[in-house]
């Protein structure tokens, strides 16, 4: 049998800050035209694991290939195949959105405004924030020009972490119609969310995230007769996320 195609790749990792292990023994895959959403209840390690996939923080444990890059041995390789959209607070503040999109390009080594599908600049009408510095934008604005830059250069693997979440419903839907448009051209997401209801439609997996490790997948058949029924997606994560509390107060 031919071994599946994987994007992106994570065997038993482990991650955290200190001597503290925040995530431990996670595993996921990513294959061509896959959106896998990482939910969980706020603290509960869905930024740290992203951070961990894209190689911004080390791994205590496991390992991690973009591609068929070992993304420790040689992350220079395996970060070339992956666009990941940075917290707001991480943006530079002195540069201007041009000059931020000119930076990652060069990075990327590939045009400023290389998309995937055309240009994105107008579709979400960032053409009067190009000149004017990042320390002035709103949230919507810096996540606008953070997705933008994490898919210049068309990369296979694109990471989202809570990105999504200050965007304004007409720039929330073109973002999700360029990110169906590359996932059918065998591009993958992976996106941390707390807006379930807005990304299920898209998702063809969901992994619930408890106190670093993931408790509960949902996918295949299970997850597609979710989404036939309207709100049925958010009720079970809900529903899970409930009981978990129930069990630990501290969640």
């Amino acid at each position: 049998m031919a071994e599946s195609i994987s994007l992106l790749s994570a065997k038993d990792i482990s991650a955290g800050y200190g001597g503290n292990a925040v995530v431990r023994d996670v595993e996921l895959m990513l294959r061509p035209g896959d959106y896998i959403a990482i939910v969980g209840a706020n603290g509960s390690g869905k930024s740290t694991l992203l951070r961990a996939l894209s190689g911004l923080l080390p791994l205590r444990t496991g390992s991690v290939h973009i591609g068929r890059h070992d993304l420790m041995r040689t992350p220079e390789r395996a970060k070339a195949g992956l666009g990941y959209a940075v917290d707001a607070p991480d943006l530079p503040d002195d540069l201007t959105g041009s000059q931020y999109l000119e930076l990652v390009a060069s990075i990327k080594k590939c045009a400023a405004r290389a998309w995937l599908g055309g240009d994105m600049i107008a579709p979400l009408q960032f053409e009067p924030w190009l000149p004017v510095m990042i320390r002035t934008y709103s949230l919507g604005t810096k996540m606008k020009l953070s997705i933008m830059a994490a898919l210049l250069g068309a990369p296979p693997v694109v990471i989202l972490d809570k990105s999504l979440n200050g965007l304004d419903p007409l720039a929330l839907h073109r973002v999700r119609t360029r990110l169906t448009a590359m996932r059918v051209a065998g591009h993958g997401v992976i996106a941390s969310t707390h807006m379930i209801n807005v990304i299920a439609p898209d998702c063809t997996q969901i992994m619930l995230i408890e106190q670093g490790t993931c408790v509960q997948r949902w996918a295949d058949a299970e997850l597609r007769a979710a989404q036939a029924q309207p709100g049925a997606v958010e009720t079970m994560i809900v529903e899970k996320l409930t009981r978990a509390a129930s069990a630990n107060p501290l969640i």
